[in-house]
């Protein structure tokens, strides 16, 4: 069977830009996969969760600096692009880069409050954790934001290259320099080699973003339309920090009320693996997002790119979660010895990641075409629902009901989504 993707240009090769962007995904996985091996033989268990709870938070705080500009900018680049509005899109980018900095260099001084709060309350081993998402923020923040200028451009392989392997494949290189020069690595270290993996990063996406754009960025003159902008940016960013801390809840009421500190180390592996499975709908949403807004009321070809997607994606989901679940113990025994003990929490998590990757299909279509508060209503019940649930079933459950929660928390988000969907739309899986 063949599936193609109908957009207002048009019909595409579906088939052959997700192939690419597939093959651009599974080489930056595997380079996160190998940095993962790195941190996790050199920091321990322990050491590997305080890290991955550092770069959760710097994740988060990203986000938020950012302000939802960088989903936002799917809504509104493309159409610029079509009207040759090229004002506006400088405004854009301007409007949110300087909001991001600000934002950030801000709340990098506020923290030193933090820093008081901790002592006092005699909670210093967070210290470290919360200077290195500081310190981490601001270089994230910029790098998702062109990230995402550059999908909502077309720029899809540029995209994700810049932001999904770029990256990791500097910081494994990084990596593996300092070890084999110093023989040892520690938490710290890690987090300054990943900053240093972010800068360049972002220094070459920022020359691939400049080049991207069909003007003159410095000589053009800015139009703003920032009440516009901010309306839908807003519930972007609702939906952008639910989604994330579905998941990132459980790993830091781990970190928090948990008393085996090398479960977190653990929490953060079994989700790591099970984000190859993901990787599968990332590829999918950077050639769907920037495409949707300008299609967004053509119910028959919406229809058509949703249904595609979501059997495109069940079968591939089905074939890289079975070879997973079928080589489970040997892939946590890669890892760390003491990961074959979770070989059937493994198996769970996979499942549950194939499962609601594909429910997860319907977000982009709500968000991007158009309805992107109902989608913002069910993200901020869902993140409720979580801090309620979640720190109660790692408190008595530990690491086994941090991923029970989370599988289910994004099986209940995933189904809302594709109902909601389907009433606005019509849209089915037949």
């Amino acid at each position: 069977m063949r599936f193609m993707f109908v957009t207002n240009s048009g019909k595409g090769g579906f088939e052959m830009s997700n192939a690419i962007l597939l093959l651009i995904l599974y080489i930056g996985f595997a380079a996160e996969y190998a940095v993962n091996k790195l941190l996790a033989r050199y920091l321990d268990l322990d050491g590997f969760g305080d890290f991955n709870v550092a770069v959760s938070a710097a994740v988060i705080c990203s986000m938020i600096f950012v302000f939802g500009g960088d989903a936002g900018s799917n809504r509104f680049i493309p159409r610029y692009l079509e009207g040759k509005e090229w004002g506006k899109i400088k405004g854009y980018v301007v409007y949110y880069l300087r909001l991001s900095l600000f934002t950030s260099i801000s709340v990098a001084a506020a923290s030193l409050m933090l820093d008081v709060f901790l002592r006092y309350y005699h909670l210093d081993k967070f210290l470290h954790e919360s200077y290195f998402a500081m310190v981490l923020a601001p270089v994230l923040s910029v790098l998702v934001l062109f990230g995402g200028l550059l999908l909502a451009m077309h720029r899809e392989y540029a995209s994700s290259i810049t932001t999904e392997l770029l990256k990791f494949v500097l910081f494994l290189a990084a990596a593996a320099l300092w070890v084999n020069f110093r023989s040892s690595m520690n938490a710290c270290e890690a987090i300054f080699l990943l900053l240093a993996s972010l800068l360049s990063s972002v220094a070459i996406q920022s020359v691939i973003a400049l080049k991207s754009v069909p003007f003159d960025f410095f000589r053009e003159k800015m139009q703003m339309s920032i009440p516009e902008w901010i309306s839908v940016s807003r519930p972007m960013l609702v939906i952008g920090l639910a989604n994330n801390f579905v998941s990132i809840i459980e790993l830091w009421s781990l970190e928090f009320f948990d008393y085996d500190e090398a479960s977190v180390g653990a929490f953060s592996l079994l989700t790591f693996i099970s984000s190859l499975i993901w990787v599968n709908y990332t590829a999918l949403y950077y050639i769907m997002s920037s495409r949707i807004s300008t299609i967004a009321n053509d119910s028959g070809s919406l229809r058509k790119i949703y249904v595609s997607s979501v059997v495109w994606l069940l079968i591939i989901n089905c074939s890289v979660g079975g070879a997973l679940v079928m080589n489970a113990e040997a892939i946590l025994g890669w890892f760390h010895a003491d990961m074959v003990a979770y070989k059937n929490w493994l198996g769970f998590v996979l499942i549950g990641a194939a499962l609601n990757s594909v429910l997860q299909v319907a977000s982009p279509f709500l968000r991007f075409g158009g309805h992107e508060k109902v989608e913002s209503a069910i993200s901020s019940r869902i993140l409720m629902a979580g801090m309620l649930v979640s720190p109660l079933m790692v408190y008595f459950f530990g690491i086994g009901g941090a991923i029970v929660s989370s599988v289910l928390m994004l099986f209940v988000r995933g189904l809302l989504f594709s109902l909601r969907l389907r009433s606005l739309h019509g849209f089915s899986y037949y």
